[in-house]
């Protein structure tokens, strides 16, 4: 192979160790994402972790009491979908700012078939392309 195919490849391995690194930091940052938000009448509080899973519900005053049922649900889904809204936000900048790209609809190409944690945990390209079982992690 020719010193410059060589320098080349050796530049685009540098390159590749360099995305990975920054999109390993940016999972363990998305990882630590908490985000809380409160609904517009102010009665509900509901925070989210980074997986959009709500973590706490808070009522920061006693309005609930006065409220119907189907109208404090309201407030409490308005509180979540805030809440979610604000992570979906903040991970996307942070895969932007990693270099990275926010995730949109693939059209079933190979890019579908990588599982990025294994990706990202240096997994082989065999782990990395081996398919998902539907519903469920592929680590199982």
């Amino acid at each position: 192979m020719s010193s410059s195919l060589q320098e080349q490849q050796q530049q685009a391995l540098d390159e590749f160790r360099k995305q990975r690194q920054a999109l390993v930091d940016a999972r363990k940052e998305i990882r630590a994402i908490s985000v809380t938000a409160r609904s517009r009448d102010g009665v509900v509080e509901v925070t989210v972790g980074h997986d959009g899973a709500p973590s706490g519900l808070r009522f920061p005053n006693n309005k609930f009491k006065e409220m119907t049922g189907q109208a404090l649900a309201a407030s409490v889904l308005e509180a979540m979908t805030a809440s979610r809204a604000q992570m979906t936000s903040r991970a996307m900048a942070v895969i932007q700012a990693a270099g990275g790209t926010a995730p949109t609809g693939l059209d079933g190409g190979v890019l579908d078939r990588v599982d990025l944690d294994r990706l990202l945990d240096g997994g082989s390209l065999e782990e990395v392309l081996k398919p998902r079982r539907p519903g469920g992690d592929s680590r199982g």
